[in-house]
């Protein structure tokens, strides 16, 4: 005989496996906050991705142009960078520029 737990009983079955709109909120709200923590949050994530990203490619970058033997290995270091820092530049200029 199949023990079906309390808890999962308790729970109305959704037919189509879809999640909820209100756990789905409480799920975004607690990665990034509520309000204006929330809009904050938006800005510092994408800043330290754009570092994280940014930093892990140079790294690639840089590692394969010195395997290759390249004369100049930063240059690839520099087009990695040609795209993060105007996206760095633009979550600081919204989080400094907005207007309230």
């Amino acid at each position: 005989m199949n023990q079906v737990p309390q808890h999962a009983a308790a729970q109305p079955a959704d037919p189509l496996g879809q999640v909820s709109a209100v756990s789905f909120t409480g799920a975004v709200a607690q990665q990034i906050g509520s309000g204006e923590n929330a809009h904050n949050a938006i800005v510092y994530k994408t800043i330290l991705w754009c570092f994280i990203a940014g930093g892990a490619l140079s790294a690639a970058a840089f590692a394969h142009a010195w395997y290759k033997d390249s004369a100049t290995p930063m240059n690839g270091v520099k087009d990695v960078w040609a795209i993060f820092a105007p996206m760095v530049t633009l979550a600081l200029g919204y989080m400094f520029g907005k207007g309230k």
